[in-house]
C-alpha cells in the first residue's frame, strides 16, 4: 500500500465539506495537474530523507526536511509561505483536493514502477560486466633518464599468468617524454604467450609529447590454449640515443569472458567451429 506523506491530511476532506465543488481554482495557483506534480516531488523528497542512513555526526533528517522541501518548491517558483497558502486553499476545497490526491497516488505508482524497472535494468547490466583482475605487480611508475645506467632502457617486463582462458588482456598507462630525451621511433609492446608456445604481439607508437598521454593495448584471448605469460617493453625504440620518458598508472588487466564467450570457448576446445 502506498504511503502518502504528512502533507496529505486526508481526514480534512471529511471535516471541510462546506465549500462549493464548482468554485474555480484561483488563476495564480497551480492547477490540479501541477499541484499533483509538486506533491509527488515532495513525497519523493521525504522518501529520500526517511530512507537515508545517518552516522553519529550527521544532521537529523527532520532538521534537513525544510531545506529539501524548499529546494523542490523553488523549481516551481514558490516559496514555502506561498505553498502553504495554496495547500490550505486546496484542503479547504475537498472536491479539488480529492482530484489532486487521486492524481498524486497514480503519479507515485507510475514513478515507483519506473524506478524499480530502472534499478532492475542497472542490476542486470552490472551482472553482465566482465570481472577485471589486475595482473601487474611491478612498480606503477617508471622513469628512465640516465644514459650511463646499466639497466635496459627499453624497460622490459615479464608477468607470469595463471592459465588465462577467454576474455581480454588489457595494458594501459600514461606516459610523457622528458626534455633530455633523444630517442626516435619508440613504442610500447606486449607479447601474449600461449600454452602451446604460440604468441601474439601488439604495439602502439609513443608520440613525442611532454604532457601526460594515455595508451592502451587490448589482446583478445579467443583461442583454446590459455595464456601463460605476458611480456614486452614499455619503451621499445630503434636507437642507442639517450631515452628519457616517464610511465605512470601502469595496469595490466585480465577482463574475464562473459558467459556466452565461455560457452564458445568450450566449443572451440572441442573442435567445434562457432563462427
Amino acid at each position: 500500500m502506498i504511503r502518502i506523506i504528512i502533507i496529505f491530511p486526508v481526514i480534512v476532506l471529511f471535516l471541510l465539506s462546506g465549500c462549493s465543488p464548482n468554485e474555480p481554482i484561483p488563476k495564480d495557483f497551480p492547477d490540479q495537474e501541477e499541484m499533483a506534480e509538486i506533491l509527488t516531488d515532495l513525497y519523493f523528497a521525504e522518501s529520500v530523507l526517511s530512507n537515508s542512513r545517518y552516522d553519529g555526526g550527521s544532521e537529523n533528517p527532520e532538521d534537513l526536511a525544510p531545506g529539501y522541501y524548499k529546494y523542490v518548491l523553488e523549481d516551481y517558483g514558490l516559496s514555502t509561505t506561498e505553498f502553504d497558502s495554496i495547500r490550505q486553499w486546496y484542503v479547504s476545497h475537498p472536491h479539488h483536493y480529492q482530484e489532486v490526491y487521486d492524481k498524486v497516488v497514480l503519479s507515485i505508482t507510475k514513478r515507483e514502477a519506473a524506478l524499480n524497472k530502472q534499478i532492475k535494468a542497472e542490476g542486470a547490466a552490472s551482472d553482465s560486466l566482465p570481472e577485471v583482475r589486475d595482473l601487474w605487480e611491478l612498480d606503477r611508475e617508471i622513469i628512465t633518464v640516465n644514459s650511463t645506467d646499466t639497466a635496459d632502457h627499453r624497460l622490459p617486463f615479464v608477468v607470469s599468468a595463471d592459465s588465462l582462458s577467454g576474455g581480454q588482456i588489457r595494458f594501459s598507462a600514461f606516459y610523457r617524454f622528458l626534455r633530455p630525451d633523444m630517442s626516435k621511433e619508440s613504442r610500447t609492446q606486449i607479447v601474449t604467450l600461449f600454452a602451446d608456445s604460440t604468441s601474439d604481439t601488439l604495439s602502439v607508437a609513443l608520440n613525442k609529447v611532454f604532457e601526460k598521454k594515455s595508451i592502451s593495448l587490448v589482446a583478445n584471448i579467443d583461442t583454446a590454449p590459455p595464456v601463460i605469460e605476458i611480456s614486452g617493453f614499455l619503451f621499445q625504440h630503434d636507437t642507442t640515443l639517450t631515452g628519457a620518458v616517464e610511465f605512470t598508472e601502469i595496469r595490466l588487466e585480465h577482463l574475464e569472458a562473459l558467459e556466452d564467450d565461455k560457452k564458445d570457448l568450450e566449443l572451440i576446445k572441442k573442435g567445434v567451429d562457432v563462427r
